[in-house]
């Protein structure tokens, strides 16, 4: 109850009479809840700042209005040197648990049932003969096709639906990624959720408007898909292999860049220091005895940027390491995310719809 604040600094806050809050609450700009042996209703300090931040018109329209609201999640919690999922700090849980156990830590559903998904033979052949990459996206709207239930919002069905994803994945990728690898396990377990991404951005949107698990799961998968996001791994391992095929580092530096416009592997927009992932991860591969031309690659890019490590740069080592699949980065981040996917979903199922706000340009 931390992020909720009395009647009274509510008030306060927008610069308004109590009787003026209450008035928008009944206009359904801002909800309130009371609790035992307290005189003053409680706010959401989130909701009130959004408020504060429109303009005051905005506090006039009519009842039906959609909230505008910040998003509070506990799927995730970032700050500049860990990553928690569910209050588990990652390194407590790279390793040390499997991707399944992990995913049903995530999606906090312990009485769901997992879904047996089964595509027909025409459509497994269609989705086996597609790039690696688009086999995911492409199941999930094959079956949210012939699904009746797909417009279900129930929160134990949507659990097993991203329980039997898990398991139809591996009918689905090539014979070449095994994902019972335990670094690929590690690797999976990472990728789960890091915040408000733009894939779980997009799926909470989509959730917001009460669109069902597949639609939402398709949201959130078209978001990963760009150069900036689920893409990353990808890129981050073409950098690696110019290094490792001898090329200078600062010219495969400089033509990732020109290309790209940014550099695959290193920084983060949260994160201070090295990717806690990352630092999870390079301990396992590190204590493997394992990819030693890899980490020597990688760790000559970074002396050059001077930039820390992110997951996708140690994504790069790892499926370069085991020889997977070049786009075997990209399929096992959207495999994982779809977990994190569903588990925001169902949280935005319990809250007031979005609603975003476009402000003039001048």
């Amino acid at each position: 109850m931390d992020h909720f604040i009395p009647t009274s600094e509510a008030a306060r806050r927008l610069g308004v009479k109590p009787a003026t809050l209450y008035a928008y609450v009944s206009r359904g700009l801002l909800r309130s809840i009371r609790q035992p042996g307290q005189q003053e209703s409680l706010f959401d300090r989130l909701e009130i700042e959004q408020l504060g931040r429109s303009n005051s018109s905005a506090r006039r329209e009519s009842p039906n209005l959609l909230r505008f609201r910040a998003v509070i999640t506990q799927v995730s919690r970032m700050d500049e040197g860990n990553l928690y999922l569910r209050g588990h700090a990652i390194d407590e849980l790279c390793g040390r648990v499997t991707f399944l156990d992990a995913a049903r830590l995530v999606l906090s559903r312990p009485q769901a049932g997992v879904h047996r998904f089964k595509l027909t033979p025409a459509e497994h052949r269609l989705v086996q003969a597609l790039p690696l990459n688009r086999r995911l996206p492409v199941a999930v709207a094959l079956l949210g096709a012939s699904d009746p239930e797909r417009a279900s919002l129930d929160p134990d069905r949507h659990a097993g639906l991203s329980l039997g994803l898990i398991e139809l994945a591996s009918g689905l990728a090539e014979s070449g990624i095994g994902l019972a690898d335990p670094l690929v396990q590690a690797l999976l377990v990472c990728l789960i959720d890091n915040g408000l991404a733009a894939s779980t951005t997009a799926a909470r949107v989509a959730a917001s408007a009460r669109a069902g698990w597949y639609d939402a799961q398709s949201a959130g998968l078209a978001a990963l898909a760009g150069q900036l996001h689920g893409t990353a791994p990808v890129e981050a391992r073409a950098l690696l292999r110019d290094v490792l095929h001898g090329r200078a580092v600062s010219n495969a530096i400089r033509q990732r860049e020109d290309t790209l416009g940014h550099l695959p592997g290193f920084g983060h927009m949260i994160y201070r220091g090295d990717d806690p992932r990352a630092r999870a991860l390079m301990s396992l591969v590190q204590s493997n005895g394992m990819g030693a031309r890899e980490l020597g690659a990688l760790h000559a890019i970074q002396s050059v940027v001077q930039r820390p490590l992110n997951v996708d740069g140690i994504s790069a080592v790892i499926c370069e390491a085991l020889g997977l699949p070049d786009l075997a980065g990209e399929f096992l981040f959207q495999l994982s995310r779809t977990v994190g996917i569903t588990a925001h979903v169902l949280e935005e199922y319990q809250e007031a719809p979005l609603r975003w706000r476009a402000t003039s340009a001048g």
